[in-house]
């Protein structure tokens, strides 16, 4: 089973065309998502509305497992290692100007199992600037590992 959602936030951002050597910063957290009572970790707070929505609505305990941050030039790319031992690659596309001049980045992700030799096919997204971007649906630790990556240009 594969869950996403993306979301965005209001950015007042230069025209991208302006910069040629745009770069990203992302913030990963990786979540352990159950259906055992439990609450949403404090620390998640800020992803209250996505988490009471389906299709994540059916888990009953958020926990924040870690945070990571990636600095990511256009065009490059830049991995982790998540939890379970897959691995998240997550490569800065382009920026572009979207409705009322709000600046949207453009960003592929692919998570790899650790013994993959090729590079798996992934999912190209665009989100507003700051915006928000959920993937779920490996399994973890009696529930299922929920990735959280917001990006915003630098």
């Amino acid at each position: 089973m594969l869950l996403l959602t993306a979301t965005s936030a209001r950015a007042d951002d230069k025209d991208p065309s302006t910069d040629k050597d745009s770069a990203v910063k992302c913030t990963v957290r990786t979540i352990l998502a159950t259906e055992k009572p439990g609450g949403l970790d404090k620390r998640l707070a800020f992803l209250k509305k996505q988490f009471s929505q389906p299709p994540f609505s059916a888990y009953k305990t958020i926990s924040l497992l870690e945070v990571k941050e990636l600095a990511i030039s256009q065009g490059q790319r830049q991995q982790l290692t998540l939890p379970n031992g897959k691995l998240f690659r997550l490569t800065f596309k382009e920026r572009l100007l979207g409705r009322k001049n709000r600046l949207r980045l453009r960003m592929h992700l692919s998570i790899t199992p650790p013994k993959e030799t090729r590079f798996l096919p992934g999912t190209l997204y665009t989100i507003g600037n700051k915006g928000l971007f959920l993937v779920g649906g490996d399994k973890h630790k009696g529930g299922t590992l929920v990735i959280a990556t917001t990006c915003q240009a630098k």
